[in-house]
């Protein structure tokens, strides 16, 4: 029978500590500060803590994996993140309440306008925002965004769960700052499972080959191996003889082992292979912790693609953990019943009066006596 074991004990985080400082007060100031990506790893701690303290989770806007995508691929050279900072701005003291990513669009006849940052491997969009300062962090990058840009533009948030805390708070503080808000689904795909029946019977034909065996690295060393093992087999593969296989890919090949060792270290990066007598025919690396996770990248061994390796793990990794969820690009779940997936928040200027002036309000008066005491007499009635 297939069986499911750990490879070592889990290493502790290794995330550096905050300062033991007083927190600024609940009622300071937020203002917004606008960052490159690249530069900011000095802010490590205080981006961590904040990601521990944030209305959603997300572990595509970890520093771990924000900050080695900064490094390695040419797609985020031009990010930046606006940071929502509480307290003085020279203060030690200040407290990082919220972090959105974005980018500056430098136009040569028309001024700079600051747009929402995406990218395909950015599968969960939402920004880090404090829970507990989160509609006055909000009220913050509204104006941001707004002393940023020009009156016509629009600030696209992409990956956004619609039923999620951060799309609901965006809602009420937009109405309240003049903002209007759309809403666009993605177009999310599900992965095709075999039938049950159908992988009952490849676990069947796995187990007369011999020991069948799912395998989850747990410690530095084993995911980096886990990772190897993941990249061979895609290589192995029609995506390595088409030449797109990541490992042929020196960027996005040093992205994923310093992303998955950085988040590891939070056990917020998983590693699952199937391994057939010793063989590793299937590999997944799943992004988060809790309820649910992102399947981040997943390859199965075509050497037996009649057995379906890839489907089988997936199903082996449902099996270990029945109550946690596995999301798929797009944020439709792997398995269930869910069909909304994540959609674009477009954020656009509601079209504003301008205020009356004390001149216009007096000839407005003039006109309205004007029609009321000149009134034209009826006509005569002839009885």
């Amino acid at each position: 029978m297939s069986t499911i074991r750990a490879l070592a004990a889990t290493e502790g985080s290794a995330a550096a500590a905050l300062p033991n400082l007083p927190p600024p007060h609940p009622d300071a100031a937020i203002y917004s500060e606008l960052r490159a990506l690249g530069a900011c790893d000095s802010i490590r701690p205080e981006w961590a803590d904040l990601a521990s303290r944030a209305l959603e989770a997300n572990p595509c806007l970890e520093p771990g994996f924000a900050l080695a995508a900064a490094q390695h691929l040419v797609s985020f050279r031009d990010a930046e993140l606006m940071l929502l900072w509480q307290g003085h701005p020279g203060s030690e003291r200040r407290r990082l309440v919220g972090l959105v990513p974005c980018r500056t669009r430098r136009r040569l006849l028309a001024p700079d306008t600051l747009e929402g940052f995406a990218d395909p491997r950015l599968l969960n969009g939402t920004p880090l925002i404090d829970r507990t300062f989160a509609a006055p962090a909000l009220a913050a990058f509204l104006r941001g965004w707004r002393g940023l840009s020009h009156a016509a533009a629009a600030f696209a948030l992409r990956g956004i769960d619609p039923a999620g805390a951060f799309a609901a708070t965006l809602s009420r503080v937009a109405a309240g700052h003049g903002v209007a808000i759309g809403w666009q689904p993605l177009v999310g795909r599900r992965l095709e499972l075999p039938p049950t029946a159908r992988i009952a019977t490849s676990d069947e034909t796995m187990r007369d080959r011999g020991r069948l065996v799912l395998a989850e690295a747990t410690n530095q060393a084993d995911r980096r191996d886990a990772v190897e093992i993941l990249l061979a087999i895609e290589a192995s593969g029609s995506r390595g003889r088409a030449g797109k296989a990541t490992l042929q890919d020196t960027r996005e090949a040093g992205f994923l082992r310093s992303m998955s060792r950085d988040l590891g270290r939070q056990k917020l990066c998983r590693i699952a292979v199937l391994v057939l007598e010793e063989r590793p025919i299937a590999a997944a690396l799943t992004l988060g912790k809790g309820a649910s996770c992102w399947l981040y990248h997943g390859v199965g061994d075509e050497a037996y693609a009649e057995l379906e390796p890839l489907p089988m793990l997936l199903a082996m990794m449902r099996k270990a953990q029945p109550s946690r969820q596995i999301l798929l690009p797009g944020g439709l779940p792997l398995f269930g019943a869910r069909d909304e997936a994540f959609g674009t928040i477009t954020l656009t200027r509601r079209p504003q009066q301008r205020p009356r002036r004390p001149a216009d309000l007096a000839i407005h008066m003039r006109e309205r006596l004007a029609r009321a005491l000149f009134r034209p007499r009826p006509a005569a009635i002839d009885g």
